[in-house]
């Protein structure tokens, strides 16, 4: 029977406000179905942590009403939710305020071993299995959109546009909304990853090492050291970073361990082709330091 290990951390980070929610429902009795939910209040913007929390109290209200009772059920569910939670917003934000209030949003159901998921904006959706790693969800940030043009996804131009978004819940007609035509298999030991893009100070290389790191410890462990590599890098202007793991445990997943992960969406920032081995660059310049100190001492001593 499949039984689901989920966990949940989070971090402020240097914000002086905490505009990241997220939320697990358990579907069911038997322990291996889920709804989980991530939501990222827009930075700027006033009440991004309370558009965050409309996000959420919209899914966990529907799932109370379960809407979430199967996989077909939860394909249609995802969007109603996703359309209420934007209607809630409109209905919530300060008319005077040309900004209003906005947040980001991905959820997903896992069911019956399969997972589905709705998302808008630039909160990610990731699946790991056996140490592979693959974004499943669109990036809706005007860098994403460059990258689906054809720009390197570490470009100049694309890196300075990655907190552009493209697409949110604003309570406007959402611009796009990213979901799978087909419910994507499981297999055992699978890993689900919900966060927000206070994780991207960490490339998906290091994401998937992470992963690899904690994961015969269980969710929470693959949680708390997430977050803890991106405590760790010590960034003197940090985001808001929150995870949702889930781990398929268990036996009777329709997918293999073997099986391929689906190609995974590219994100902006570096990839592990652009990673320096660790030391190199730092040694060298150790070394070229020394040869030109080293020639300015024997000119003075000439």
């Amino acid at each position: 029977m499949i039984e689901l290990d989920i966990a949940t951390a989070e971090t402020i980070g240097t914000r002086a406000e905490q505009q990241d929610a997220a939320t697990v429902v358990r579907i069911g009795r038997e322990g291996g179905a889920a709804l989980l939910v991530l939501a990222d209040g827009l930075g700027g913007h006033v009440d991004g942590a309370k558009a965050a929390r409309i996000v959420i109290e919209t899914f966990r209200e529907r799932a109370a009403g379960n809407a979430f009772g199967g996989l077909e059920l939860s394909r249609n569910a995802l969007d109603e939710a996703i359309e209420e939670a934007n209607g809630r917003i409109r209905s919530a934000s300060d008319p005077m305020d040309e900004r209003g209030m906005g947040s980001t949003a991905v959820a997903a159901v896992v069911a019956e071993g399969r997972l589905v998921w709705v998302s808008v904006g630039d909160s990610h959706l990731y699946v790991w299995r056996r140490g592979r790693l693959a974004k499943l969800n669109a990036d809706h940030s005007r860098a994403g959109m460059m990258i689906r043009h054809g720009h390197a996804p570490n470009e100049p131009e694309v890196l300075e546009s990655r907190s552009l978004l493209a697409s949110a819940l604003m309570g406007r007609p959402i611009e796009e909304i990213d979901k799978p035509a087909i419910s994507m298999a499981l297999a055992v030991g699978d890993v689900i990853l919900l966060a927000s893009d206070g994780l991207d100070v960490l490339c998906d290389a290091e994401i998937g090492r992470t992963i690899a790191e904690s994961a015969d410890r269980g969710a929470d462990a693959i949680s708390r050291a997430l977050i803890a590599a991106v405590l760790g890098l010590g960034l003197s202007r940090q985001d808001n970073a929150t995870v949702v793991t889930a781990r398929i445990l268990g036996s009777g997943a329709p997918a293999d361990p073997d099986d391929g992960l689906p190609p995974s969406v590219v994100r902006p920032g570096p990839s592990a082709e652009d990673e320096t081995p660790s030391g190199w660059p730092l040694a060298v310049g150790l070394v070229l330091l020394a040869a030109i100190l080293a020639s300015v001492i024997m000119t003075q001593m000439q």
